[in-house]
């Protein structure tokens, strides 16, 4: 499978990319999480708590109508990302073929790879989408200073040329057709997930939503880089009530194993995470 995976959806044509991989850890991905219950829960899925991999997904979708990109990636060429764009290149697309772009957030794994070094957009036909909120906070300097400064120099390098290709959108809204922007707040101000429908299937890119998949059964543990966290605790209630009566295949875009397909359920009283490849 590699760092690519296609798979169609309904009348769609759908690309899986692995950006690139990084190892996180117990301490940055479940901040609140009582100790010994943690250990209990990483033993029992047989987890390392200061081994947890993860993964970088961005998804293509190619409609009847529309070429859409979720999410960019890193965009460098170093040793934490970089590989969408030779991905999409072997799997026969240029950057110009991209016509939308939804940005679910402003942190660095996904809004890295819109701008290259010299300041170009990367994706030049495509109309860029993200939540008003979301653009509000990372251009506006008094709200930056809030931000961690790694997350800030990104949002500064990366954003402002994006400004005349940019749709700012308040509400949930279809964004091409079969495809919309939900709401999503609390990993960051103006966080969304994507919803995708076609031939009555749904897929939902729920984005960073959730970090690891033990927070899909344990939703009430956050973790250090949701900005807030009891509102990030609340929206994973909502998305995951949303994936299940739908019964969407869900795409997370940090979940281990490449390429984060699976679906919510509920089983004894609690969510649980259902791979759909190991």
């Amino acid at each position: 499978m590699g760092d690519s995976y296609r798979f169609n959806f309904g009348d769609f044509q759908c690309l899986a990319v692995n950006d690139g991989d990084i190892i996180g850890n117990a301490d940055l991905l479940f901040v609140n999480a009582p100790e010994e219950e943690l250990l209990q829960v990483l033993q029992r899925y047989s987890l390392k708590k200061d081994h947890l991999p993860s993964t970088w997904t961005c998804l293509l979708i190619k409609t009847p109508t529309n070429i859409v990109l979720v999410d960019t990636g890193f965009g460098s060429d170093g040793n934490y990302g970089g590989r969408l764009l030779p991905i999409l290149h072997a799997e026969g697309f240029k950057p110009e073929d991209i016509d939308t772009v939804i940005l679910t957030h402003a942190h660095a794994d996904h809004i890295g790879g819109c701008v290259d070094n010299a300041g170009n957009v990367v994706f030049p036909q495509a109309t860029f989408y993200t939540w008003y909120e979301e653009w509000d906070f990372w251009t506006i300097e008094i709200n930056l200073k809030k931000a961690p400064e790694w997350a800030a120099n990104i949002a500064r390098q990366k954003l402002p040329p994006l400004l005349d290709h940019l749709e700012k959108i308040d509400s949930e809204t279809d964004i091409v057709p079969g495809i919309r922007a939900i709401a999503a707040p609390g990993h960051t101000a103006g966080h969304i997930a994507v919803e995708v429908e076609s031939g009555g299937e749904y897929l939902l890119n729920v984005a960073d939503v959730a970090l690891h998949p033990v927070q899909i059964e344990y939703p009430e543990w956050y973790a250090r880089l949701d900005q807030y966290p009891e509102q990030t605790v609340a929206t994973r209630q909502t998305i995951y009530q949303r994936a299940a009566k739908t019964n969407a295949m869900v795409l997370a875009f940090h979940f281990p194993p490449f390429p984060s397909l699976g679906r919510i359920i509920k089983q004894n009283s609690r969510w649980k995470w259902q791979p759909s490849h190991e």
